[in-house]
C-alpha cells in the first residue's frame, strides 16, 4: 500500500494538516478526560456533598451560637443540604466550556481558510496567553475585593484563567517558529492544570455554601416566625425554660400531662427535634433537644397562618409548695 500525499486549494499538505488537527484534538481530549476522571467519580462527589454540606451546616450553627456537632447530622441530611452548593457552580462551568468551544471553532475555521500568516490568527496565537494572565490576576483581585459574589467568583475565574493559558499554549504551537512540548512535559502541564481546575471548582463551592450559611443566619432571626410550630405534651416535667415558652397541665397524679407550646422547629436529625421558643434572639437564644422517638412525649405540629396560637384548654400548672 503506497501512502498518498497531497495538497488543498490553500496549499497545505493533507498530512501535515491532518497531524495538527490529531495533535489538537488529542490536546483538548486529554485534558476534557482528566478533569472528567476528578469531577464525575462517584466517590470524589459523594465525598464532596458531605463536605459541601457541612460547611453550610457548621457556619449557620457558628453563628447561632451552637456547635455543629450537637445536630448529630447524619451523611443523607449533609448532601441533601449541599446539592445546590455542589451543582450550581458545575453548571457555570459548563456554560463557560460552551463558550470556549464556539470560539475554538472560529479560530480554527479561520486558521484553516486564511492560512497561519492570517494577521487575526497569529495575533491570537501569540499574545492569548496575555489575556489569560490577566483573567488570573482578575480573579486574586475579586477574592481580595471580600464581597460575598466576589468571594464565590474569585477561584472560578482563576480556573478560567489556567484554562485559557492552556489553549492559548495550544495555539501557539501552530506558529511556524514553534516548539512543542515533550510528550512527558505535555502530560504534566495539561495533568496539574486540571488538578488546580477542579481545586478552584471545589473552592468556589466551598466559598458558596459559606456564603449560604451566612446568609441563612443572618436572616434567621426574621425567619423565626415562619419555622413549624411545635407543641410539646410530656407525663414528666421537662423544665424548659426559653423567652416565649408558655407551661400548663391538665390532670392529676399519675394522669398530670405538662404541655409546652410557644417552641419552633429548628432541625429534625439524628434521632432528635431541635426547637427553640418564639422569643429567640441573637443576643439570647436556646436551642431544646428532644429525643423523637420518647414514650412519655407527644408532639404536635401547629399550622398557624394567621399567626395567633390556638387556644389551650390547660391550666397553669400549681406551683410545689413543699
Amino acid at each position: 500500500m503506497v501512502a498518498v500525499s497531497g495538497s488543498d486549494d490553500d496549499g497545505a499538505p493533507f498530512d501535515q494538516e491532518d497531524a495538527e488537527s490529531g495533535g489538537s484534538q488529542a490536546l483538548r481530549g486529554g485534558m476534557v478526560k482528566a478533569l472528567l476522571a476528578v469531577l464525575v467519580n462517584v466517590g470524589v462527589l459523594t465525598a464532596l456533598l458531605v463536605y459541601f454540606g457541612w460547611v453550610r451546616s457548621d457556619r449557620m450553627a457558628t453563628l447561632l451560637g451552637i456547635d455543629e456537632a450537637i445536630l448529630g447530622m447524619t451523611v443523607d441530611d449533609y448532601v441533601r443540604r449541599s446539592v445546590r452548593s455542589v451543582f450550581i457552580l458545575p453548571i457555570v462551568a459548563a456554560i463557560a466550556g460552551l463558550v470556549w468551544v464556539g470560539f475554538d471553532q472560529w479560530w480554527q475555521r479561520r486558521r484553516v481558510r486564511r492560512g497561519q500568516d492570517d494577521p487575526v490568527v497569529q495575533l491570537v496565537a501569540r499574545w492569548l496567553w496575555v489575556v489569560a494572565v490577566g483573567i488570573f490576576l482578575f480573579g486574586i483581585a475579586l477574592w481580595l475585593i471580600g464581597y460575598a459574589v466576589t468571594y464565590v467568583a474569585a477561584p472560578l475565574v482563576c480556573a478560567g484563567g489556567l484554562l485559557l493559558f492552556l489553549y492559548s499554549l495550544s495555539l501557539r504551537s501552530h506558529l511556524p517558529d514553534s516548539v512543542g512540548f515533550a510528550p512527558l512535559t505535555d502530560g504534566v502541564l495539561r495533568g496539574s492544570v486540571a488538578v488546580l481546575v477542579a481545586v478552584g471548582l471545589f473552592w468556589s463551592a466551598t466559598n458558596f455554601a459559606t456564603v449560604e450559611g451566612t446568609e441563612l443566619a443572618r436572616d434567621f432571626p426574621d425567619h423565626v416566625s415562619t419555622l413549624p410550630s411545635v407543641e410539646v405534651d410530656s407525663a414528666e416535667p421537662l423544665d424548659i425554660v426559653a423567652p416565649g415558652v408558655e407551661t400548663s397541665c391538665l390532670g392529676e397524679g399519675g394522669d398530670l400531662r405538662y404541655h409546652y407550646r410557644g417552641l419552633r422547629l429548628l432541625e429534625s436529625t439524628g434521632g432528635n427535634y431541635f426547637l427553640i421558643s418564639d422569643g429567640w434572639t441573637p443576643q439570647y437564644g436556646v436551642v431544646v433537644v428532644l429525643p423523637i422517638g420518647a414514650e412519655t412525649l407527644r408532639y404536635s405540629f401547629v399550622r398557624d397562618i394567621d399567626g395567633t396560637n390556638r387556644d389551650a384548654a390547660y391550666p397553669p400548672c400549681e406551683e410545689d409548695s413543699t
